[in-house]
């Protein structure tokens, strides 16, 4: 029987919420295409889907090749570089949004896929837009917005982190055109110390 597109290998060890992943055999290294969309195999920092029953657990790979193996394999695999770790953030149930925390671990010889457009549309996809201000869309996804929890942005301590020319200031300015916009916060009450003048232009109108 074929395996799923998907597929790329399955779980070997579970450590809390670390998991050791062997890659299968068939699984191609490099780049994949699935529905004419291409998609890097174990790349650290992409999404992973497991599937229990009727919940798809998510993950992040952390590390790949052959630091992944397991200390016990490691020892009959001293080179082994089809191996992923990956750490789980949360869950969904079928076909319904992505949420952090886990209610289930996978289990040893479960199945591993990397996740598509349509998963991450789970993973970001937002129910209430307006508790959330777009700030552009996701680099692996052009077609999916990105989006940043009001409440979380300006109850919490927030920042803005990059290097020279990268958008730092586009980005605030963004935000701040959004949160200034009365008729979606009319009780929004901002400060801006506007030392080197880079929003001026930006807010004029507001």
């Amino acid at each position: 029987m074929p395996q799923e597109p998907t597929y790329l290998g399955t779980v070997e060890d579970v450590s809390g919420a670390s998991i050791s992943v062997a890659l299968a055999k068939e699984t191609a290294a490099g780049l994949t295409f699935i529905t004419g969309v291409a998609y890097r195999i174990g790349q650290v920092g992409a999404f992973v889907r497991i599937p229990i029953g009727y919940v798809d657990l998510f993950g992040i790979v952390t590390q790949v090749g052959a630091g992944a193996v397991p200390e016990k394999v490691a020892i009959q695999e001293p080179h082994g570089h089809r191996w992923m770790t990956v750490e789980l953030i949360g869950e969904g149930e079928r076909d319904e949004l992505f949420q952090r925390g886990l209610s289930q671990s996978p289990a040893v010889g479960d199945a591993v896929h990397l996740v598509t457009v349509r998963d991450l549309a789970r993973i970001y996809g937002q129910q209430d837009r307006l508790r959330y201000v777009r700030i552009g869309r996701l680099a692996s996804a052009e077609s999916i917005p990105a989006y940043l929890n009001v409440d979380k942005l300006v109850t919490r301590h927030s920042a803005v982190l990059g290097a020279t020319g990268c958008g730092k200031s586009t980005t605030v300015a963004s935000l701040m055109n959004t949160l200034s916009d009365s008729s979606l916060y009319p009780s929004a009450r901002i400060v801006i110390f506007d030392i080197r003048g880079e929003y001026a232009k930006a807010l004029c109108d507001r």
